[in-house]
């Protein structure tokens, strides 16, 4: 109830104390299934190996990083080093994750927030609370990629709406989360050397719709000359039982998990066209024809990356993230009416799909004691998840 009531006041700054705290809140709560076998199962098993380890290992995960494809990234083996030093319950170390996470998803949340109390309306309420849907803290059970990103996303909004280029250290750490976001940064210089050059951006995101797979050949010579842990994580990538592996965890996946996320690229790919080209009086602003070049240098980087399993769907969400938020400051600067926009009628449908499947996903790992009435309960009764209880 204090979380609700938070968010209807969320402008006051204790009302933002207290939703970040219910994020910790939620990581201490987070039900981790041991014998169903995702990011966050892993994470707990290697708590426990942690505890028996003397502190001299610590040391090793410095001297270790990226010396091979089995080597993880390093905040997440530190974190859980370091908790494993008092517990070994996952309760903890989630908390610390969602603290984490917590911090820079609600960071980028508040710079959006700040810019739509300028003028509120209900196009722009809409996006935000799209934006939020679409990597919400129920993500820490993937907790390296999906933490990388919104730290990425933090810096990457100063970089590029804000010209604050102190914030690529920022972007540049995400690496340290994971690995795979060299590339992400890789594009964001890029951005920030060419500028905004719609001349190049326009036809390389049409090319990355018609020819995806004609990178293929360059990322496996450019990983074959990088060598070492470049050409490790890239051969693992582009593993044939990898990449079939993924494949059938997609067939096997419900025909509306697709079906959102494919309606949620098309409706923000059309939203981009039509705002920039309609819409040019209103998103005038350089921060603005920013956002809209390098969401598309971001998208075309996605398509290309498709033709690795696991890569460019990562990277799409990524992509949806920086792309709503430029239909979300469109309409803090396009006077509203009394009706919500066609844009976003269109758009509510898609929305609604991806938000209810991440929901869906997300439940597997809420703890459904997490709104029975008193703080605390989920600590002292065995673990539920909502999936158990609505599913």
């Amino acid at each position: 109830m204090a979380f609700i009531l938070a968010l209807t006041n969320y402008s006051q700054r204790e009302a933002k104390n207290v939703v970040y705290l219910f994020l910790i809140y939620y990581g201490a709560t987070n039900v981790v299934d041991i014998g169903y076998y995702i990011d966050a199962a892993g994470y707990a098993l290697q708590l426990e190996r942690n505890s028996q380890l003397p502190f001299s290992h610590l040391f090793e995960i410095f001297t270790n990083l990226y010396s091979d494809r089995d080597s993880i990234d390093l905040l997440e083996p530190l974190l859980s080093f370091f908790v494993s030093r008092f517990t070994t319950d996952h309760r903890a170390l989630f908390a610390v994750f969602a603290a984490i996470f917590g911090f820079f998803y609600l960071g980028t949340i508040n710079k959006l927030h700040d810019v739509f109390r300028k003028n509120p309306n209900l196009d722009a309420l809409i996006m935000l609370a799209f934006f939020a849907m679409l990597l919400p803290v129920m993500a820490i059970s993937g907790f390296r990629m999906w933490t990388a990103a919104w730290i990425f996303v933090y810096g990457g909004y100063h970089v590029v709406v804000k010209k604050d280029m102190r914030y690529l250290i920022l972007t540049f750490a995400a690496i340290f989360v994971h690995w795979s976001f060299f590339m992400a940064n890789g594009l964001l210089i890029i951005y920030v050397l060419v500028g905004n050059r719609e001349v190049i951006y326009i036809p390389l995101t049409i090319l990355s719709f018609i020819v995806p797979y004609v990178i293929a050949p360059f990322m496996t010579l450019i990983s074959l000359r990088m060598g070492g842990v470049f050409q490790d994580r890239y051969s693992m990538y582009s593993d044939e039982s990898y990449a079939q592996g993924v494949q059938e965890q997609l067939q096997e996946a419900a025909w509306f998990m697709t079906l959102g996320t494919d309606m949620v690229l098309y409706f923000l790919l059309l939203a981009l066209v039509v705002i920039r080209y309609k819409f040019s009086h209103i998103m005038s602003g350089k921060g603005e024809k920013s956002l809209f070049c390098f969401s598309l240098l971001m998208l075309t980087f996605v398509n290309f990356g498709k033709t690795l399993p696991s890569l460019g769907g990562r990277f799409q969400l990524v992509f949806f993230l920086f792309a709503t938020m430029y239909v979300f400051l469109f309409f803090t600067k396009k006077s509203g009416g009394k009706r919500i926009s066609y844009l976003t009628a269109i758009g509510l449908f898609p929305m609604l799909v991806h938000s209810a499947v991440v929901f869906r996903q997300g439940s597997d790992t809420l703890n459904a004691w997490l709104f029975a009435p008193g703080l605390g309960i989920p600590f002292f009764v065995q673990e539920l998840s909502l999936a158990l209880v609505l599913f």
